[in-house]
């Protein structure tokens, strides 16, 4: 193939760009619909997408493919109609590449029906797209692929040579957009990047008897401007969520509040067994884990509230407790049973198991240590706080004809964590047990923190337009409320909003 595209896009989020490019919505929103409206196509028609087998459990390696026809016009050239069909094939690839990155490949195989000798020939082109810095680098090759001998052959590449510069500017275009439209949120997705948002978190959990709702991110993707209080709701839900989960007793004592042990593990990867390049862990499949500072069910520690990139860097614990916590003893490694002399220990993947962790480094390619401090507060009246907390509910059926209503069952559906039970942000909540029994519950499977009572799940109001079960839905599992509305012919998914209150008991055994 031959080169004509390398550059990089800043700003540009990858993630986004995945669920635009696998939305199985044809319409404004999805890549190759905007993209082939670009070249003033009509009659667009598209096939679903066709995954291939599903994924081992410990991989992100996917591979799906989908067909598209549509009537192309065609540049005045002698001999050509004014417009072709055009039938164009698309594989799209998630993977990693050599050093970890996130890595996004789609392949598309354009034939046109109508030209001359148009089936003697198609058009395949390669746009990959990598994470890299704070952008993605695009790069794009090309070439004509002769399936029949033709003496028009040095013509019709010159042409298609010709067409690939506009090609270039449209998809350039098309990344920009979507470049420019959520660059604005990721430089005010950190709580760190204004001190308002920390300032705003402290107030909030000093105040008394306030009702807080948990927010998504799907008006922060429509940009209106409300990201700052999203940011706040999301580091307060975190505050008020796994900070108690660890305090031992049932009913906690003057002595508990005023002392309390965090624990956080480390974890690390590097490329091969030959080397010793340990860094956080950079495969795509190991998902929350590449904070490097975790709980000990591998999620992203609820104190850390640096972005994962950020706080991946960080040679101590980045946990950032609670203004009401007080002061902190210095963080040291408190081994786990077996280590080495620094406090790692060493496995071929992070497991969960204690077994399957050993000293040895020479063949492994993982390994943690874990990390401990004492938080102290000055004892004082306990205040009880009052939260919301809301759970979307996501189900898909097997076809369009079909009432046989269930947990989300397709194999990208696992690898987006679009599970049955998520939070507004379509993740699993830190109050869920874990992800695979999610799918048997029939209401929100929330563990409440010792000294929480709850008042018991509703189905709540959602936003927008819903049936009378208030259920809403949607060719697919979508993060935009505008994608989601009240009629359910022809769409295979669906979602409700449960809502629950939580109040935090006060009363402390002196």
């Amino acid at each position: 193939m031959l080169p004509v595209l390398c550059t990089h896009v800043k700003g540009l989020s990858l993630p986004r760009l995945e669920d635009s490019l696998l939305a199985n919505d044809w319409g404004p929103g999805c890549m190759v619909w905007d993209y082939w409206v670009r070249h003033e196509a009509r009659e667009l028609t598209v096939d679903p997408w066709h995954w291939d087998t599903p994924p081992e459990p410990a991989t992100r390696m996917v591979t799906g493919k989908r067909k598209v026809a549509m009537i192309m016009p065609v540049p005045a050239q002698p001999m050509c109609p004014p417009e072709t069909r055009v039938t164009v094939n698309y594989t799209v690839s998630l993977a990693h590449d050599e050093q970890g990155r996130d890595h996004l490949s789609v392949k598309s195989s354009a034939v046109s029906h109508d030209v001359p000798y148009g089936d003697h020939f198609s058009v395949d082109e390669k746009i990959e797209m990598v994470r890299e810095a704070d952008g993605v680098l695009v790069t794009k090759m090309w070439t004509a692929d002769f399936v029949k001998r033709t003496f028009l052959r040095g013509l019709i590449e010159s042409r298609v040579k010709l067409s690939q510069a506009d090609t270039c500017e449209k998809l350039m275009a098309i990344l920009q957009a979507y470049a420019d439209e959520s660059s604005p949120l990721d430089s005010l997705a950190s709580p760190m990047s204004s001190p308002k948002d920390s300032e705003g978190n402290a107030a909030l959990l000093e105040s008394d008897g306030e009702d807080f709702y948990s927010m998504g991110d799907e008006s922060c993707e429509e940009g209106d401007g409300e990201k700052e209080a999203v940011s706040t709701s999301r580091a307060l839900m975190n505050y008020l969520g796994d900070a108690i989960l660890n305090i031992k007793a049932d009913r906690p004592s003057l002595q508990d509040w005023q002392r309390f042990d965090a624990e956080v593990w480390e974890l690390q990867r590097r490329t091969t067994m030959f080397h010793d390049d340990w860094r956080s862990p950079f495969l795509p499949h190991d998902s929350q884990k590449r904070a490097r500072w975790v709980d000990e069910r591998y999620r992203k520690h609820c104190w850390v509230l640096l972005p994962s990139h950020l706080a991946a860097t960080a040679e101590l614990p980045p946990l950032q407790s609670p203004p009401a916590m007080g002061s902190q003893v210095a963080w040291h490694v408190a081994t786990d049973g077996e280590a080495d002399k620094d406090g790692w220990q060493y496995a071929a993947d992070f497991y969960k198991k204690k077994s399957k962790w050993g000293v040895k480094a020479a063949i492994y390619l993982c390994r943690r240590r874990r990390w401990k401090a004492t938080f102290v507060r000055i004892p004082k009246v306990v205040t009880p706080r009052v939260i919301t907390v809301q759970l979307w509910e996501l189900q898909r059926r097997t076809t369009i004809f079909q009432s046989d209503w269930r947990a989300p069952f397709l194999p990208h559906d696992a690898i987006r964590h679009r599970f049955r039970w998520v939070d507004m942000d379509f993740n699993v909540h830190p109050w869920c047990p874990p992800a695979n029994t999610l799918a048997s519950a029939d209401k929100p499977p929330i563990r409440a923190p010792v000294g929480w009572e709850a008042e018991g799940w509703v189905v709540a109001q959602p936003p927008g337009s819903c049936d009378s079960g208030r259920w809403q839905y949607s060719s697919d599992l979508n993060r935009s409320d505008k994608r989601w509305g009240s009629q359910s012919t022809g769409l295979g998914c669906r979602r409700r909003l449960w809502s629950c209150i939580f109040t935090e008991g006060c009363r402390l055994e002196l």
